[in-house]
């Protein structure tokens, strides 16, 4: 009897099934890793960025009378052709002389943020309205926000704005810059982070303002210029936002931790203290 061997050597329906089920598996398994490690280079290069920001700061200070810049201080003209003419009282444009790093180039911000990067243009003599925008932020006031229906404490972060700025027709909120002794716990105070920003759809802006901001977790609403949200995207790399710390330290966070006064407010004021009658939830 002829017995057929090419019947013996074909899968079963069932067989094909699992094989395809087991590559299906392994696919999902090699993307999850692939998506992961994609997510860790993001952070590194992110952590890297920040580092080099970090140092640009611990500098700064040491030339500046052990003093940390203001988030808007004196226009310093000399930085006009490196940041613009508009730019240059920012946190950032004061740090450029010791990090040659240039804001509107995309390579000097965390590659996992996906808005608008810029500062202020200066057109026929005038600024266009809004901050500027980047994947990077100045803890300039702590915890404390103006304009957000809470009492305002610009003395809490390291430096708002400087006396020669007027807000609102007022003086009151200049403060003289923040000394290093003054920030009680410098291993456990924000100095400057990861930005807030999802897309211009959900934010109601181009991109990120370059002040961090504590809280505003719910909060929505509108002002003269436009429309506000400050949600974040839970993943720009990795699910976690890094953060500079005033001794120099960088720490990867939850942003849904980071944000909520009722987690992380002390490590947001210099005093160390969590002053919960200025928090905008």
């Amino acid at each position: 009897m002829r017995i057929n061997r090419d019947a013996e050597r074909a899968f079963t329906l069932i067989e094909l099934l699992v094989t395809v089920a087991i590559i299906g598996i392994l696919a999902a398994l090699l993307l999850a890793a692939l998506s992961h490690s994609k997510a860790t280079a993001r952070s590194t290069t992110c952590k890297n960025h920040l580092h080099q920001i970090g140092l640009a700061l611990q500098m700064y200070a040491n030339e500046n009378a052990a003093r940390y810049p203001y988030y808007a201080g004196s226009r310093d003209n000399s930085l006009n052709d490196s940041v613009g003419r508009g730019n240059t009282d920012f946190w950032w444009a004061k740090l450029t002389i010791y990090y040659p790093h240039k804001w509107t180039n995309s390579d000097c911000h965390c590659p996992g943020y996906r808005g608008l990067i810029g500062g202020l243009e200066v057109q026929n003599g005038s600024e266009t309205w809004g901050p500027p925008y980047g994947s990077y932020a100045y803890n300039g006031s702590g915890v404390s926000i103006f304009g957000f229906g809470k009492p305002f404490n610009s003395d809490l972060g390291l430096g708002y704005f400087s006396p020669s700025i007027m807000i609102n027709g007022s003086r009151k909120y200049g403060r003289n810059p923040v000394a290093e002794q003054r920030v009680v716990a410098p291993s456990e105070m924000f100095a400057i982070g990861e930005s807030r920003f999802v897309n211009p759809t959900v934010n109601g802006m181009p991109g990120a303002p370059d002040l961090l901001m504590c809280g505003l977790l719910k909060w929505q609403g509108t002002s003269i210029k436009g429309s506000f949200n400050f949600q974040f995207d839970p993943a720009r790399h990795g699910k976690t936002y890094n953060q500079l710390f005033c001794d120099g330290h960088i720490v990867a966070m939850s942003p849904s931790i980071l944000f909520d006064p009722a987690q992380t407010a002390v490590m947001w004021n210099r005093d160390h203290q969590p002053h919960p009658e200025l928090w905008v939830p």
